[in-house]
């Protein structure tokens, strides 16, 4: 029997090479004729430099920029001849993600994504000019505020703005101005990676869908809304673009919005990592497919990486679960998008301070018995 594995990551417990790693073992501890291969995904969140830079064989390179709350750190971006010369990659959550906040933190009034922006720069310094930012991960709903600030843009207001602004001071800007950017960094080509095609504002806009998820109360959820409003008519009349109907503008807080204000570009996270490793080629000839990640929900089917993964195996005619840490409940269109089932370890979502972190590996030695019961060996 031929397996692909290819799994996103598990947030905040494992990469997707560790996911891998993990199926992978606990499949030859239970059947050791398996032949396995190990594809991990991404989807331009947390996990997509790695695996791009690994692939196109560039370079990492770590700087010091200011994390959401404006705090020095280092970060981490990749250069790369390939696609392109002068190609570099981001991740935005490097250096402005929930993943470097403490729960209590979490605030997406103060949080700014500047620190995306310092990245960008330091990139531009060292040569790049084809520079892809995968959003996903973010701490943010300033709507690119931050990054546009650190890219030298001005920002006109009738009260002072700080360095770093965030949130809480969308609907204080009456003016922006691009032309530094334009003139500083000339050549530059950006394009957003984004994982989850969200629109700008709301039900299932930045600030209400995906605002309480970063640390927003109903208050503030209210309160960035109407900014993100103010905010975009602002970097509208500045770009010359209507931003607030362009799928995607809403990705990582509105940072898609500040991509298409300064003529970037948004394009699927999971679309160029799938190019990049030949995930077609590899899933040719195999009998089974397993992807999966941490938690496997309604955003899942905005496309994240087991949702994409599973549509091209379902295009291929080739069967394909998922083993994830939870799934949401009342999930039923698993067989619409090629998932014929699904394997959670756990009946709710598990977090890096979860009291059954000790049990994952257990659990994993037991969803792949399951699977491998569901999926015996041909005659």
């Amino acid at each position: 029997m031929k397996i692909l594995v290819a799994p996103d990551k598990f947030k905040g417990i494992s990469t997707a090479q560790g996911v891998a790693d993990t199926i992978q073992k606990a499949i030859l501890k239970q059947r050791s004729s398996t032949f396995i291969r190990v594809c991990p995904v991404a989807d331009g969140g947390e996990g997509t430099l790695d695996t791009v830079i690994h692939m196109l064989k560039g370079k990492t390179y770590s700087t010091s920029v200011h994390d959401p709350l404006m705090r020095p750190h280092d970060a981490t971006y990749g250069l790369s001849d390939l696609p392109e010369k002068n190609s570099a990659f981001i991740e935005m959550a490097q250096a402005s993600g929930l993943s470097k906040l403490a729960h209590n933190e979490r605030n997406p009034m103060l949080t700014s994504s500047y620190g995306t922006g310092e990245l960008v720069v330091q990139a531009y310094k060292k040569g790049a000019r084809n520079i892809r930012i995968a959003l996903g991960g973010s701490a943010t709903v300033d709507g690119g505020i931050g990054f546009l600030q650190a890219l030298g843009a001005q920002l006109i207001s009738s009260t002072h703005l700080p360095k770093g602004v965030a949130g809480q001071h969308l609907s204080l800007v009456n003016e922006v101005n691009l032309e530094f950017v334009r003139k500083n960094l000339k050549e530059l080509n950006l394009t957003g990676l984004v994982d989850v095609r969200v629109q700008l504002l709301g039900e299932y806009g930045s600030a209400r869908f995906f605002g309480p998820q970063k640390g927003a109360t109903p208050e503030m959820v209210k309160e960035l809304e109407k900014g993100m409003a103010h905010f975009e008519s602002v970097l509208s009349r500045a770009s010359g673009t209507v931003l607030k109907s362009q799928r995607g503008a809403g990705a990582a807080g509105g940072m898609g919005m500040a991509l298409l204000a300064l003529g970037g570009k948004l394009e699927s996270g999971f679309d160029f990592v799938s190019n990049i490793l030949k995930l077609e080629e590899q899933m040719r000839g195999c009998d089974l497919v397993i992807t999966g990640e941490g938690m496997l929900d309604a955003s899942s089917l905005e496309g994240k990486a087991p949702v994409s993964v599973a549509l091209l195996a379902k295009k291929m005619g080739i069967p394909c679960v998922a083993v994830v840490g939870a799934i949401s409940p009342n999930i039923i269109w698993l067989n619409e998008v090629g998932i014929s089932k699904c394997y959670p370890l756990f009946d709710k979502p598990i977090s890096i301070d979860d009291p059954r972190i000790p049990q994952i590996p257990e659990q994993f030695q037991k969803v792949v018995a399951d699977l491998l019961r569901d999926f015996p060996e041909k005659n």
